[in-house]
């Protein structure tokens, strides 16, 4: 138990009493001890009267699902079982990678016998699984001289999942791409299938090799042949976890914004009508699903990927591009996220590509070392500056010859900063199918 600011004004009113009765020839001394005695009785009565932890009862919302690096409410519920009306403050556990403020404390007026809900936000600032277990409760005596306080033991196991809430944003993007004027090209689908949808009119722009010939004839009009995209295809995500994803960017490590863009594209692939697989790797292969679509599907890549943490091991792109073609007979659109800091952290991935390559059709989608463009970038007001200025262009030439010769083997890359990683897979995958 403690005070209020109420029962510290009557003690200072007191004060001023007692120097009134001293001033007028009182008896100041009987004032104080009357004066004091007063107010501690009603402090006494106050703690008696007030009702105590048993006429409470707290219980949470059942939803255990937050998502990482974006606002998210937590609620529970408390009950006054008693017959007066109280002013409640009530505050939860503190965890860690949560970071709660200390005047995160929603207060309320609760009236007898009711249950009133308490919202606070909180953005989780790591993925996977946190224990809440208790909730902490102080409530004003009903003469508002004394606070109580109470403990109650409410477990709940919280998983935070990876950032998807901003799907809609990319199906829009989606189906505006669907909606392109007839005639647009797109970029170049490197050996995706295609299946006949139907004929139309000659549109500017078209490609000649599709002008049907017979129905030219027949309607005294070009008319050319239109296409679809093969659709219910396999398009698999490959996720490096190993060491070039563990750097921080943003406030964030690099995995945290691959494992988003992983379950946006995920979710785009299968609005599209195709399939979406997983296969999460570093020195071995630690995760796979099979292609698949539907709620449940998209469920388990959820599952899989929230408690998914980054190590310090080298990724084996080797082991993980023969797992993949034994698992994966039919040809399928690899998407492989992954990064390097140093030239030599690709030289695997150079060297087993072309295996890959074979078999699928790989697209690697690299992440934007914004810390080696800022110091290349970075103006040299000392000779110490100027050497990691040159050191830090050497090593930018040296990545883009990496994506150069890439692109000369044939396999299609592209380089994005981390906050637009998704956007960017997501782009790629459009322009590659729609």
């Amino acid at each position: 138990m403690s005070v209020t600011k109420n029962f510290v004004i009557l003690v200072a009113l007191g004060a001023v009493v007692t120097y009134l009765a001293w001033r007028f020839g009182g008896s100041y001394v009987a004032m104080f001890i009357f004066w004091n005695a007063l107010i501690s009785g009603l402090l006494f009565v106050d703690f008696l009267i007030t009702p105590g932890k048993k006429h409470f009862r707290v219980r949470r919302n059942e939803d255990d699902t937050l998502y990482f690096q974006t606002e998210n409410e937590i609620e529970f519920f408390v009950k006054n079982s008693s017959r007066h009306a109280l002013n409640i403050q009530a505050k939860d556990e503190r965890v860690r990678h949560f970071n709660l403020p200390d005047n995160i404390a929603p207060t309320r007026w609760v009236s007898p016998r009711e249950e009133s809900s308490f919202i606070y936000d909180v953005v989780p600032s790591k993925r996977g699984s946190f224990a809440f277990k208790q909730i902490f409760l102080r409530w004003t005596g009903l003469l508002g001289l004394c606070v109580k306080y109470a403990k109650f033991s409410c477990s709940i196991e919280y998983k935070v999942y990876p950032n998807v809430r901003d799907l809609s944003m990319y199906r829009l993007m989606l189906q505006k791409n669907r909606l392109l004027p007839q005639g647009d090209k797109n970029i170049k689908n490197y050996g995706m299938g295609y299946e006949f949808e139907s004929l139309r009119p000659y549109v500017e722009g078209d490609d000649y090799r599709r002008i049907n010939w017979r129905a030219t004839a027949r309607e005294s009009k070009l008319i050319v042949n239109k296409y679809q995209i093969e659709r219910n295809q396999p398009v698999y995500i490959l996720l490096d976890i190993g060491r070039p994803m563990s750097y921080p960017v943003g406030g964030y490590k690099k995995l945290d914004y691959a494992i988003n863009a992983a379950l946006i594209l995920a979710d785009i692939v299968n609005q599209s009508g195709d399939k979406a697989g997983l296969m999460v790797f570093d020195s071995g292969v630690q995760s796979h699903i099979a292609p698949g679509q539907g709620a449940a599907h998209r469920n388990q890549l959820m599952e899989t990927l929230y408690h998914v943490e980054d190590n310090r091991r080298s990724a084996d792109f080797g082991g993980a591009f023969r797992a993949l073609c034994d698992k994966q007979k039919r040809r399928s659109l690899v998407f492989i996220f992954t990064d390097f800091e140093l030239p030599e952290e690709a030289t695997e991935l150079i060297s087993q590509i072309l295996y890959l390559k074979k078999r699928h059709l790989p697209i690697i989608v690299f992440m934007e070392n914004e810390s080696l463009n800022k110091m290349a970038d970075a103006p040299a007001r000392t000779k110490n500056d100027k050497i990691l200025r040159d050191t830090a262009r050497e090593f930018q030439a040296e990545r883009r010859g990496i994506f150069r010769k890439l692109s000369a083997m044939g396999i299609p890359n592209v380089e994005s900063k981390a906050e637009e990683f998704a956007a960017a897979a997501v782009n790629r995958y459009i322009q590659l199918t729609v």
